[in-house]
């Protein structure tokens, strides 16, 4: 019985290690801001304030030495650093990333910036003001989005609960697409 449970234990350790999801490197968690509605009481000059943010890109522009690119503001995984597809948008920022990026591969893409807080940028949404919070950014990452499938549990208890019942199976589970972001 011990030799099987030798080979178990870290067989099983193994497989619980490997299913855990991590951010990419460069934007792991270390003291810095996470949420958009800390950016609220954050000091704007002093740029020493580390943000995390994510969102999905809504404009970038090209200019001389970077790339300028307004983000729709959306809540973070606190582990995986992935923008929640499922959340409400807080408000928006601006990222400045260093060098030349193609503003068309941008568009309309999820990403997640890690940088410095440096001050705020006046601007307009539609006719209102806005100011928005610029984050000079250190590292990124751009998400690609997926459909994903999955069945929902209630099917599948219908589905094992018709054998209890005396009938070989129940109605068969049916898959259901959403979408997630890797």
């Amino acid at each position: 019985m011990m030799k099987i449970l030798k080979w178990i234990v870290p067989g099983f350790a193994s497989a619980v290690l490997a299913s855990c999801q991590l951010a990419p490197q460069g934007l792991e968690r270390d003291n810095t801001i996470i949420s958009y509605k800390a950016l609220q009481t954050a000091d704007f000059v002093c740029n020493c304030e580390q943000v995390r943010l994510g969102g999905k890109v809504i404009r970038a522009t090209a200019l001389a030495q970077q790339t300028e690119i307004e983000v729709l503001s959306m809540a973070v995984d606190r582990f995986t650093a992935k923008p929640i597809l499922a959340s409400q948008s807080d408000g928006r920022f601006i990222a400045v990333l260093n060098g030349f990026v193609d503003p068309l591969s941008l568009q309309d893409q999820y990403i997640t910036v890690k940088g410095v807080l440096s001050g705020r940028q006046d601007g307009k949404i539609d006719q209102a003001q806005y100011a928005y919070p610029k984050i000079k950014v250190e590292d990124y990452y751009i998400w690609q989005q997926v459909i994903e499938y999955y069945y929902d549990e209630d099917e599948w208890a219908d589905y094992w609960e018709g054998r209890r019942y005396g009938r070989f199976f129940g109605p068969i589970p049916t898959r259901y697409p959403r979408p997630a972001l890797r």
